[in-house]
């Protein structure tokens, strides 16, 4: 067992994922969370088929997967041509392993992770303690965070910021988090709807100029999650006053839905200018955030931290030269940045701001040619999958 420990910030399911794996690389690792426990609500849920190997090498695969809802497809459905557009993901079958996508909620898979990751004796996890200053020197940081007994101060050998947009691990490091927010926010509503008596498939987005969506089957037995986007302009505290109208707007006898939760949040297009400061790492939404219109922005966060297991490890555990970690901030920024983000905003401007007839008619006509072709759809799925940094075991 080294000597050098990780403190990790933030309990999510990609801090969660970091802990797991460096723990189970013999790494003592303590997560500090600052809510008092997994945290409930409607976020991004589709778990991408290109991290799904991942999570097998971290042996939690087979509990997702009996948690989660299988989908070997996913469609685009175009109110103004009446046209469905089927992705199957089966072509992809002689390539990869696993040619589905899994539907879990963030709440359930955070819960799998915790129980495998509590369950080593090297994972400590602390509830309702919140970070909020972050030093860094030659040999470590020092975190303050305030909890049930007042302020305390961790001190730890290197630090991962996994604490989201708002980060203090990032600011702790001096990096500010220069991009765009995009002017609407994002609605996420957990609903009981006959989606399939519409004959909406299990994972669809819906192209409409003004009801844009999203739509996903959570569980099988009838709830769905549902995902709209509004002005920013519109008053936040009224956001739920707004739901049940904008549901009755867009959805056949929607005036008389159950909405069990919900959520709103604002979409940003952002980028820290590195992931690593001398002993402090940024992964997922505290190193760069995209809308959730795809999955490929949740994947992204998986693979900053298949990498940074890969790296850190060899840093503490095989006393590697640490600039291997600077290797890890350049790939996974230039995955976002020439990936991940231009592959979400392009989708999320289809699904949501498609309001020009003329664009629209060119986008369905390239639909009809990848859907029709199976060498143009099986390179159209995978492009998610260049968000993904190849190995760097030398």
């Amino acid at each position: 067992m080294t000597r050098d420990d990780v403190t990790v910030v933030g309990g999510g399911p990609i801090g969660l994922l970091a802990a797991l794996g460096l723990a189970q690389a013999g790494i003592p690792v303590t997560v500090l969370e600052a809510a008092s426990n997994v945290v409930r609500a409607p976020r991004a849920m589709i778990i991408h088929w290109s991290v799904l190997d991942g999570l097998d090498r971290l042996g939690i695969l087979d509990d997702v997967l009996s948690a989660g809802l299988v989908q070997d497809s996913w469609s685009l459905r175009v109110t103004a041509t009446g046209e469905t557009f089927r992705f199957d993901l089966g072509v992809l079958g002689d390539e990869v392993n696993r040619p589905f996508n899994l539907h879990l909620e963030q709440d359930r898979l955070a819960e799998i992770l915790l129980r495998h990751a509590t369950k080593l004796p090297n994972v400590t996890v602390h509830w309702g303690s919140r970070a909020t200053e972050v030093t860094l020197d030659e040999h470590g940081a020092t975190i303050v965070a305030g909890g049930p007994e007042g302020n305390l101060r961790h001190r730890t050998s290197w630090v991962i910021g996994a604490d989201g947009a708002h980060s203090v691990v990032r600011r702790g490091m001096g990096l500010g988090f220069p991009g765009m927010t995009w002017p609407e926010s994002f609605v996420a509503t957990n609903i009981t709807y006959d989606f399939a008596g519409l004959g909406v498939q299990r994972c669809t987005g819906m192209i409409d100029p003004v009801d844009g969506a999203l739509v996903a089957e959570i569980d099988g037995e009838g709830l769905w999650r549902y995902t709209y986007a509004e002005s920013l302009r519109l008053p936040v505290e009224e956001i739920a006053q707004r739901i049940p109208a904008a549901l009755k707007r867009a959805l056949p006898g929607g005036d008389d839905i159950e909405v069990h939760a919900w959520s709103a949040f604002r979409m940003h297009e952002r980028v820290a200018d590195r992931f690593r400061v001398g002993r402090g790492i940024l992964v997922g939404d505290a190193a760069h955030v995209t809308n959730p219109s795809s999955a490929v922005g949740f994947a992204g966060g998986f693979f900053d931290v298949w990498t940074l297991i890969e790296t850190l490890t060899r840093v503490i555990i095989d006393a590697d030269d640490p600039a291997v970690l600077d290797r890890y901030s350049q790939l996974r920024r230039q995955a976002f940045t020439e990936h991940a983000s231009p592959l979400s905003s392009e989708f999320k401007q289809f699904v949501f701001n498609m309001d020009d007839p003329r664009r629209l008619d060119r986008e369905v006509q390239r639909f009809r040619r990848v859907v029709g072709d199976r060498d143009l759809l099986r390179r159209f799925l995978k492009a998610g999958y260049d968000t993904k940094t190849p190995t760097l075991k030398s």
